[in-house]
């Protein structure tokens, strides 16, 4: 997890904007993947669509913020109970490198549903010759 901000920007103001056919809900907004841990649906570099009137379900990929430090991290979410029978949410990376962490209920700030991947298309390096 890292720390989140959003830069003081107001809803629906962003930097940047990307075209995304299927998004309908008008505060969806898409994050950067950085790191592995969500490897292998998810590779450094995808952006991610996540809108914020989904209902969130165990099982779904999620946008996540936890407080009190104001991190973020993406990961799969599962709704669970603790020890004492309280609900605890388990952070569930995809990446088998990565252990899960859960985390109590309360310390979720908020879960936005992943919707849309978005992934670059890297440049063709192959050779091609010209056959005149």
């Amino acid at each position: 997890p890292a720390e989140f901000t959003d830069l003081g920007y107001p809803a629906r103001i962003a930097d940047d904007y990307i075209r995304v056919p299927d998004a309908t809900d008008p505060d969806a907004f898409a994050a950067r993947i950085v790191g592995d841990s969500m490897l292998p649906t998810y590779a450094q570099g995808d952006l991610v669509v996540f809108s914020p009137g989904t209902p969130v379900r165990s099982g779904m990929d999620c946008f996540v913020r936890l407080e009190p430090n104001h991190e973020s991290t993406f990961k799969r979410v599962y709704f669970e109970s603790g020890p004492a029978g309280e609900p605890v949410i388990r952070l569930q990376p995809l990446n088998s490198d990565f252990p899960p962490r859960v985390v109590p209920r309360e310390q979720v700030a908020g879960l936005y549903a992943a919707t849309s991947l978005v992934r670059p298309i890297l440049p063709d390096t192959t050779t091609k010759t010209d056959r005149g």
